[in-house]
């Protein structure tokens, strides 16, 4: 958890990114989190208004006629704490090992990362990474997807009190810190609002869609995504056409999984409770051909008696995945068997919005739900009436995202409609023997006595948060997306066993 002080995400407009586009340069910017002293002065009325910004402590200024104002800082609690006309909240770049924010032309719902080849395990800055993004534009035929290739991603800068007196000593440390991310992209024009969106896990430029008029569709974006991996000249891909669309969910849908096991193969869930499966056509018929075109099953798997919110793929069987279901409940499927599910279990009191399955504890499912909580299920004990591992119920709004971190076992992240989101270590324990408040060290806030030891880090600033990702290859990095644009950001936070 960040228990350093921020600035309102409303005063915070800082100096806009400079793009290295394909097409359209006026859809994408960067927000510098920076201010200048005149910047921070003349936007100081908007600061105390704003909308709070990333985990934050709060200033509050009083004038002595003897001297200049005496700041006294508190940790400011989101839900809690309301700001008095002469608080603000500030941003404190130290909170963060990277922040970067962009704004988007429409908002976005859904994104997924995508994989390169510049290396699995990465932590050098600056940072370069790829994605692909849904719009949800005003009108049907203005919706895009959106492949963005983000470059020049550097550390988070904070400045140090001595920085005017030894600024030459440090000059090449801090060189390009203060640059602005460049970003390209290239669009394609996607029929509908995109409500879930992901890459292949075996091809980053298959693209799957859930769109908002009940269709799904299938896009082949390999060529444009090559073209901005290297220095070449750019594959333009707006009039791109599906490669495959499906017609059959009976109504709009949000759950959509690739298979991490066996290319091509896919799962599409409805708000009328249907589950899909789809083959590659080639496989479907015995084969194992490349994928280019599909085979969705006529049996739906029809068990849920509400929505189908969510799927999940085992990250280690084949034909085994999960749902989670606005009717409360999440199950586990066999493809082999789509009659029924092989476990059904009363997972929440209300809806179950989102479920995340531990890519390197294969037993471990993590879901969310509508009323702020979330457990930690383990699959090998699963029965009717079970307990959870473990059931936090911090947030104050509906989970909206889960992921667990692919890099640690033990660490998960979720977002909320709270307009936060939170990562977590869950192999922590309360330590009594520090001596402070709840286990809390001699000198803490006691205000943090109030919050679960296993929550390590509070991200805010976004309003209506959709959905967060862990990056497969940058270690701690995530990014999240919500109606006022996507964050992209790495927490100053240490994780050990």
């Amino acid at each position: 958890m960040s228990n350093s002080k921020k600035r309102s995400a409303e005063g915070d407009q800082g100096r806009k990114g400079e793009l290295a586009e394909t097409n359209e340069l006026d859809e994408l910017e960067f927000e510098d989190p920076y201010y200048d002293d005149i910047e921070e002065e003349e936007d100081a009325e908007e600061m105390i208004d704003g909308e709070q910004e990333m985990g934050a402590e709060v200033e509050q200024s009083t004038t002595d006629a003897a001297g200049p104002p005496q700041v006294a800082k508190q940790v400011w609690r989101s839900g809690v704490q309301k700001l008095e006309d002469i608080e603000e909240l500030e941003y404190d770049p130290s909170a963060y090992i990277m922040y970067h924010s962009m704004q988007t032309e429409w908002p976005c719902l859904s994104f997924d990362f995508l994989k390169d080849d510049l290396g699995d395990t990465r932590h050098r800055f600056p940072l370069t990474m790829f994605l692909v993004t849904g719009s949800q534009a005003d009108r049907a035929d203005k919706n895009k997807i959106t492949l963005l290739k983000i470059s020049d991603l550097n550390k988070t800068h904070v400045k140090a009190e001595s920085d005017d007196e030894d600024s030459d000593d440090d000059e090449d440390d801090d060189e390009g810190l203060d640059d602005d991310p460049t970003i390209e992209h290239v669009n394609v024009n996607h029929a509908g609002g995109v409500n879930r969106i992901r890459s292949m896990p075996q091809n980053a430029g298959i693209i799957a869609t859930m769109a908002d008029t009940g269709k799904s569709h299938i896009f082949d974006l390999t060529a444009n995504l090559a073209s901005m991996m290297t220095k070449g000249p750019r594959v333009s891909a707006t009039q791109t056409k599906p490669l495959y669309t499906y017609s059959g969910h009976q109504d709009e849908g949000y759950a959509l999984d690739w298979n991490p096991l066996v290319p091509g193969r896919l799962i599409t869930g409805d708000c009328a409770g249907k589950i899909r499966l789809w083959h590659p056509a080639a496989q479907s018929n015995g084969g194992t051909g490349s994928v280019g075109s599909w085979q969705v099953d006529n049996n739906a798997f029809g068990g849920h008696t509400a929505s189908v919110e969510d799927l999940q793929w085992s990250p280690s069987e084949a034909t085994v995945f999960s749902s989670a279901s606005a009717d409360r409940t999440v199950r586990i499927w066999d493809i082999r068997d789509a009659t029924k599910s092989q476990i059904t279990f009363d997972a929440h009191s209300e809806d179950v919005n989102v479920i995340s399955w531990n890519k390197n504890v294969g037993y471990l499912l993590a879901s969310g739900c509508d009323d702020g909580s979330f457990k930690v299920w383990d699959l090998r004990s699963i029965r009717k009436g079970c307990t959870p591992l473990a059931h936090f119920t911090y947030h104050n709004g509906p989970i909206t995202s889960i992921e667990w971190a692919p890099h640690d076992e033990s660490v998960i992240a979720l977002s909320s409609a709270d307009n936060q989101l939170t990562v977590w270590d869950l192999s922590v324990e309360a330590d009594d023997t520090a001596g402070g408040a709840q286990g809390l060290a001699p000198g803490s806030d006691p205000a943090l006595a109030e919050y679960p030891p296993q929550l390590l880090f509070i991200h805010q600033g976004q309003f209506n948060m959709k959905e967060l990702h862990f990056h497969p290859q940058i270690p701690g990095a995530l990014a999240s997306t919500a109606e006022n644009g996507i964050n992209i950001f790495k927490p100053a936070i240490t994780v050990s066993s």
